[in-house]
Formats: structure tokens, sequence, C-alpha cells
């Protein structure tokens, strides 16, 4: 069982393409190269044929090695956009994070949203430069766009030695020495077991060249000043004069990147391995280990505030963070241990159901292998087998009075929703395999829409939709189909009417005989149906005037124009008459259904199309073009305020423009765009896209032509 103070758990977080999965297999190579691909692939961790297939990373992967008997707990975090919510939860349950920046492309826009999440966890951040080794590489050029585009304060703590297909090593600025690979830049050499002059193994310590001594004590002076404004003594000290020592300078960075005064950048090439050993060194110094920062709260059973330690005579307290589903093995649930200590038989409570589960087995993850190990305590990352009721987001205690809640991970935001036709043969397979998959992935969710009766699948995006369909083929072998939902159409009226329903049929024996006066005006949005009794002098006896409510309402459930509901409207009983022998609940429920369909016909019927509120934040540079398209798409904005990640635009549009806008709007700004939208209520359609969707409704429904009857047809 790992001592705490050991123990790094860091996220590694970027854009898609930054090299986050490269740099986690080059780790291992160093640190572990029995369990790493030996060829410098991603093989070991990109596994899914959904990443392999996209070439991205689309669940965090989770591995372990370890540096200098420090164990590196190392989550691999998706970059893409539609992924974030995962890469969120990576850092919930880390102490620290290591942002990548490629030397090519430099600060991209999912870069700016790893930082923002980091910042609103306080996240302590190491930043790694890398791709040194490709063509048109920059560090210098990647520090200023880190400052620019951040606006963070990037400091280095290396200098790479050459660049591109010359990058052999980096110049530790703490030191003023150079570390030079075996490999020099042109392809991964495993680890030497001993190497001349080598610190940690995978390099050669040596003096500076002389062609960068200049450009190293420039780096180094901002070094020492940065971290010197941190501290008063040292400050005062570097003022009189004296120069920190190693370790002063060691425990400065330390401290300013616990308390993010600072950005401290590292250097690599994760492919061929240069630098590498340097950064697992960095993550071992700078990045606190869970006895520093790590000190959770949580609430008990009363609603109260407890604190629990990192300590391993804590009582238990566990997040769990991702579950994983396969066929064979079933359920591995990844746990971060935030308090005590858990081993097989542990009885483990949660809080969320109130039930205890016994831990079978306790498992450190590598991707998608598992290593048993007897026991684990505070501060490690682990995996439990075959929990029966864990969701992501749950705490698993010890079972007993001290169990408290943990809320560290967030309900996700979705933006995109899509129906799923499924063949009525495989329901029940589907409906088991869609279940199976909300397990994995807490960012889907299965409703029901019971207006248009369709299933839908909601997520972060239409990307993150497509993965989740294909998991659902290959994985649990659900054949679904994706369509756009429907927008909940209803309809209502804009005049007034009267109107008779009488439903007279006469057999052998008795007759059936029902007979009402209603009138109709309509309502202000959103007042739904409602109705009113204006009977007098007894014409319909007191037991049949619910029932010819009951029919009005059966009749509106399907308007005169698509047949979607009908809303907003009044309809009044004034008269009527009724037969002594021949009426019945079932004659005046019929008539009032007539009456209702008769009256419709003079009402001026309308259709009503859902709108939703927008809250759109935009980059100021690309405003004009969000706010011309959400123009297009018949929106209308309500107002705009400045925000520290551009414009926040106020506004409101149909839903049928909006069903799409997810993938739009990232394509209009480059994926820095996002948007929330919520029902603002109902509001009529314009003529012509009245037609096209009541066109639509006619076809889907097997029909030639519009109701005759409405309005804006007839015009």
């Amino acid at each position: 069982m790992q001592d705490p103070k050991t123990i790094r758990n860091v996220a590694i977080i970027a854009h898609d393409g930054a090299g986050k999965t490269a740099l986690t297999e080059a780790l291992l190579r160093h640190e572990a190269p029995a369990r790493a691909s030996k060829d410098g692939s991603t093989s070991h961790l990109d596994v899914d044929p959904e990443e392999t297939k996209r070439n991205f990373t689309v669940a965090t992967h989770i591995t372990f090695a370890e540096h200098n008997g420090v164990l590196l707990n190392l989550l691999d975090a998706p970059g893409f956009s539609d992924f974030l919510t995962d890469a969120d939860r990576s850092m919930a349950v880390s102490e620290g994070g290591l942002l990548m920046v490629s030397a090519v492309s430099g600060v991209k826009h999912q870069t700016e949203a790893h930082w923002d999440m980091a910042a609103e966890r306080s996240l302590p951040l190491l930043a790694c430069v890398n791709k040194l080794d490709k063509e048109r590489a920059s560090f210098l050029r990647a520090l200023d766009d880190i400052e620019k585009t951040l606006k963070a304060k990037p400091v280095a703590l290396q200098l790479p030695i050459g660049l591109g297909d010359s990058f052999s090593g980096v110049v530790d600025l703490v030191t003023l020495r150079a570390h030079s690979y075996a490999n020099g830049g042109t392809g991964f050499v495993a680890r030497p077991a001993e190497a001349s002059g080598s610190k940690f193994g995978g390099f050669t310590e040596g003096d500076l060249p002389e062609s960068l001594m200049a450009e190293a004590k420039r780096l180094r002076t901002r070094l020492v000043e940065a971290v010197a404004e941190t501290d008063d003594a040292m400050l005062e000290k570097y003022l009189d004069g004296r120069e920190p020592s190693e370790e002063e300078l060691i425990d400065g960075i330390a401290h300013a990147v616990l308390g993010r005064r600072f950005l401290p950048v590292v250097a690599c090439a994760a492919r061929s391995g240069t630098g590498v050993d340097d950064v697992a060194a960095a993550i071992v110094r700078y990045l606190p280990p869970p006895t520093v920062r790590r000190e959770v709260v949580g609430k008990d059973a009363k609603n109260a505030d407890v604190t629990r330690p990192a300590q391993r005579d804590a009582p238990l307290t566990m997040l769990a963070f991702r579950n994983t589903v396969d066929h064979f093995v079933g359920r591995l649930t990844a746990c971060r241990i935030f308090s005590g200590t858990v081993k097989h038989g542990t009885v483990v409570l949660n809080p969320r159901t109130n039930h205890s589960e016994v831990v079978q087995h306790v498992y450190r993850i590598d991707g998608n292998h598992t290593v048993e190990v007897p026991e684990a305590g505070a501060g490690e990352i682990v995996g439990l087998m075959k929990l029966k009721d864990v969701h992501v987001g749950d705490t698993l205690c010890q079972n007993d009075s001290s169990a408290i809640r943990l809320d560290l991970i967030k309900k996700p935001q979705r933006v995109i929703a899509y129906a799923l036709k499924i063949d009525r043969e495989h329901e029940e397979k589907v409906s088991t395999a869609l279940h199976r998959l909300l397990e994995e992935d807490p960012s889907l969710e299965l409703v029901r829409d019971e207006e248009t009766n369709e299933t839908l699948l909601k997520g972060m995006g239409q990307v993150h939709i497509e993965v989740a369909v294909e998991k659902l083929k290959r994985k649990f072998d659900a054949d679904v189909h994706l369509e756009l939902p429907h927008p909940a159409y209803h309809e209502s009226i804009n005049g007034k009417s009267k109107a008779q329903g009488r439903y007279k049929r006469q057999s052998g024996g008795r007759g059936q005989y029902g007979d009402c006066h209603i009138e109709l005006e309509p309502l202000p949005r959103g007042s739904g149906v409602q109705f009113e009794d204006a009977i007098v002098g007894g014409v319909i006896p007191r037991q049949f005037i619910s029932s010819v409510e009951h029919g009005i309402r059966d009749a509106a459930k399907q308007g005169p124009l698509g047949a979607f509901p009908l809303v907003d409207f009044k309809a009044r009983l004034v008269d009527g008459s009724f037969h002594t022998v021949d009426s019945s609940d079932m004659a005046f429920r019929i008539a009032g259904s007539m009456a209702l369909k008769n009256a419709l016909a003079t009402a001026k019927p309308v259709l009503l199309e859902p709108m939703m509120r927008l809250e759109v934040v935009v980059p100021d540079e690309m405003l004009g073009e969000v706010i011309a398209d959400l123009t297009a798409r018949r929106g209308k904005i309500s107002g705009m305020e400045p925000t520290s990640k551009g414009t926040l635009v106020h506004g409101q549009a149909p839903h049928a423009e909006l069903r799409t806008y997810a993938p739009e709007l990232r394509s209009l700004t480059k994926g820095m765009g996002y948007f929330t939208m919520e029902l603002l209520g109902y509001e009529e359609v314009p003529t012509h896209e009245a037609q096209k969707v009541l066109a639509q409704r006619a076809a889907e429904q097997g029909k030639d032509e519009v109701k005759p009857n409405h309005p804006k047809a007839r015009a």
C-alpha cells in the first residue's frame, strides 16, 4: 500500500492532437517498459475502435508508473470538445494536471477550455511543450502563445537543445545543466540500465552548449524572479544579490504551483522519448501529493460539512468517477480513495442508495488491463469489480455512521438530442444495451418525449452521440439509427366560435343520445385547456357535464391541422338536451368531442412551435457571424454582455432551427463557442414555415395534402 506522500495523481489535459496519449505512453516506456508498447505507438491505451477510427481519445485512459519510488497515477483525458465532461471528472480526482501544448500549432481552443476547467477547480498545473522534434517547432513561440491566449504567466523550467530533427535534450534551468538523451531525437531507445552521469537514467548530464548559454541565463533569471515574487523572504534575499539554492528554488516552484502563482513549463518530444524523463521528474518535484492539497469536504446524514484528511487511518471515503462495462468480466468501477483503506472483503456503503456491497477484489488500472493488489489506501486510484449499483459520482464509504456524500462531479449540461429509431423486435435488447451505455457515460441521457412519442438520446455534441451509437453496435450488438427529433408542435385558435355536438344512435334496444352546445375562445399562451360549465335550468344533468368535458379534452389531443395537441383555449358549455332513457356518459363524451371538432372549423386554428431561450458564449472576433447565423434561424437577440470568455448573447429561437445548432456553432467559432437552452414557451409559426411543417406531417401520416380547413393553407 502506497504512502500518500509518494503519490501523484495527474490529469493529462489539452486539445486533441497535442500528444497527451503519446506522453502517457512515453512515461510508461521510461518507467514501466514491460507494460508499454515497444515501438512508440499508443496502442497500449488507444484500443477502442472508436478512438482508432477518429484518431483521438473519447474517454479517460487510466494507467500508472513509478518514478524514483513515487507512484504516478496518470489520467489521459479526452481533448475533443464533446468529451470535456470526462476530462473534468479526471481533474476532480487529481491533485495536479499536466497541460500539453504543441510546439507546432500552439494553444488551441480546447486548450483554453481545459485551462478554464482547471481554474474553476483551482487545480495546480504544469505545462509541457511537446513535439519539439517536429518541423516548424518553436518552444519560445509556444511560451508566447500560452501567455497571450491563456492570459497565464508561463515560466520555463527547461530550454530545448536543438529543434526539429536536431532536438536532442533539454537544459535544466534550475541547475543550468544539459540533459542529453540517448536517442538524440532520432527515435525511441529504451532507457539504459546504467547511463554515465545520468541522474534519473534516461539522459546523460553535462555542461551547457555555448550557443545556448545566453538564452539559458535569461530564462533562468526570469525563473528566479518569478519564484522570488511569490515569497517575501526569497525576494529580499534576491534583491540583496544572493541567488537561491537549488533546494530553495525547487521548493519555491512547488509552492508557486500549489497556489497557481505562475505556470511552469517543461519541454519534450513524447514520440521519441526526448525530455520525458525530465517531465516525470518535474511531476514528482512540483505537483502536490494528496497529503498537501487534497482534504475533501462532504455532507453527512444531517447535511453538515465533514472534512476527510488524506490519511489511511481515517474513515474510508471513495469517489466513483468512471465505469466500464465488458461482456466477459463485467463492470469495473474506477474510484479515487480520499481517505481510509480498502481491500478484499471490505463492506462499503453507498449513501445515494443507502445499500451496502462487499468489495471482492482491488485493482490498479492499466489501460484495458488490471493488476490486482491486496489493499489500497488514501490517495490511490483503484478499480473495483462487479459493484452492482454504483453510478459515476457516487460516494462509497465505511459502512457505519461516518458515511458522507461527496459532490465533486458536476452535472453535465447536454446540448444536443437525437431520436433513436429502433426495430420493434429489438426493443428489449436495445433498452438493456442503452442502460449499460449510460452506466459507462453519465454525460448521456435517455428520455422519452411523450408529446412526439420519441426516445431521445441527449449528449454533449454530435460526435458524442455518434460514438455512443457505434459503441452500442460494437459492444452490445444493438442496432439503432439516429434521426433528428421532431419539435413538439402544438395547435391553438385565434378566433371565437360556437358549435353543437349531437350524438344520436338508435338500435333495436336502448339507444344513445347526447347533445351539447359549446362556445370556444382563445386564451393567452401557456394557459392550456380550460372548461367552463355555464348550464342553467338542468338542460344537461350534472352527472353528464363532466362527460362533455372529458370528450372535449380527448378531442383536444389531436388538433385539426396536423393532429398536434390543441392548447390555450376555453370551452364553455352553454346548452344541450338529454333523453331520460338513452342518455349516457359515453354519449355525452362523444357529443363533447363532436362539438369541439365542429367549432374548430370557424375558430381560426393556428400552428404553434416551441421557442427556446438561448445563452450563447462567443469569442468577440466571431460575434458578428454568430448573430447573423441566429438571425437566419429566426432567432431574436434580447441582449449581450461581456464575459471573461467573450460575449454572452441572450436570445430566443425556434426549437426546429436549433436541432443541429451544436455542431454548426462549433464550426462557426472553431470550437470555442458554446450554448445552453431551455424551453421558453410557444409562438405561432409563420405562414410559410407552417405550410412546410404541415406538408411534412401529412406525408408522414400518409396524407396527400394539408388539411383544407387550415386558413393559411386556404390562403
